[in-house]
Parts: C-alpha cells; structure tokens; sequence
C-alpha cells in the first residue's frame, strides 16, 4: 500500500467516523436539569435520571437536584399515637341538664321559670362530678350555676322594665 492509498484510507476512517459520532446524532436536552444526552438513542440523563421522552414536569427540577427521578415519595409509615382528647369528657348527665336550663333561663321573661332548676339541677350535678369524679362535668355544673346569677340579674331587669314602663307612661 502507497503512501497516497493510506492517505485515502485515513480520510475515509475519518469521514466514517465524524458519520457516526455522537456529536452528529440529533441529541435531546434533559427537560429536568438541561444536559445533554451523549447518545442519541439514551432514554434516561446521565445526570438526573429523568426519561427522556417524557416531558418537563413542574417538580423534575426539585427532584433532579436531590437526584430523586425515578424514585417514588413514600413516606414512612410512622406508628399512630392515640390522639388524647382535649376536651373534658362529661359523662354527667346532671351537669348537662343544668347547662340545658341555663340555656332555657335566657329566654326573655319566661326564662325566668328556669333559672331555680339551674340553681337546684347544678348544685346536684356537682355533688354528683365529686362522689363520682370518672364522670367529670364539675366545671360545667359550676359555669351553669355561676351564669345563671348573671341571666338572673338580666331577667330582673327585664321584669322591672315590664313594670316601670307602663309607669313611665302614665306620667307623661
């Protein structure tokens, strides 16, 4: 073989090869992190991980710079605490009957009628939450009792007005 023959054999080894480098392949950019791929038939980035063929997600980004493409979010089971309830449990019914009087007592005028069960039905009620203090509702028969002063000196008033007016009225 010549000089000039080698010289021809060389050009086309060389020619094939630029015809099928990697470089001359349509090459894909990640839609994830932006690489390149350096094959032109790669299905996943070298880099991050992602499919190529997929397309960008809003969350590739996140995800290939902790290199997680691919993997999934499970979240680890974590042993389920009992949830203690923050509330008082009231088992007292007698404690709830008071706290339904109150309610009643602040009706106008006629709630009047009401305010001596709150009065009598608390009282009982936390007898009651003290012998037997798995119940609960003492706060609750103390709260009716202690409010029912208040609607008692409401309903006064409404009572008094009911009087006063029709006085008031006749002076004029």
């Amino acid at each position: 073989m010549g000089n000039g023959e080698r010289k021809t054999e060389n050009k086309n080894r060389a020619a094939s090869r630029a015809q099928f480098s990697a470089f001359n392949f349509p090459l894909s950019a990640c839609p994830a992190c932006g690489a390149e791929a350096r094959r032109g038939n790669a299905k996943f980035c070298l880099i991050c991980g992602k499919l190529l063929r997929e397309d960008y997600q809003p969350l590739d980004t996140l995800r290939s710079s902790y290199n997680l493409q691919g993997k999934s979010f499970e979240f680890q089971k974590a042993e389920i605490e009992e949830v203690k309830n923050l509330f008082e449990q009231n088992k007292n019914t007698v404690s709830q009957t008071a706290w339904a009087c109150l309610v009643y007592s602040m009706v106008p005028y006629l709630g009047i009628l009401f305010i001596p069960f709150t009065f009598l039905i608390g009282g009982f009620g936390y007898m009651t939450a003290l012998r037997e203090p798995q119940l609960g509702g003492r706060r609750l028969a103390l709260i009716s009792i202690a409010v029912s002063f208040v609607v008692l000196a409401v309903q006064l008033f409404l009572w008094w007005l009911l009087y006063i007016i029709p006085e008031l009225g006749k002076q004029i």
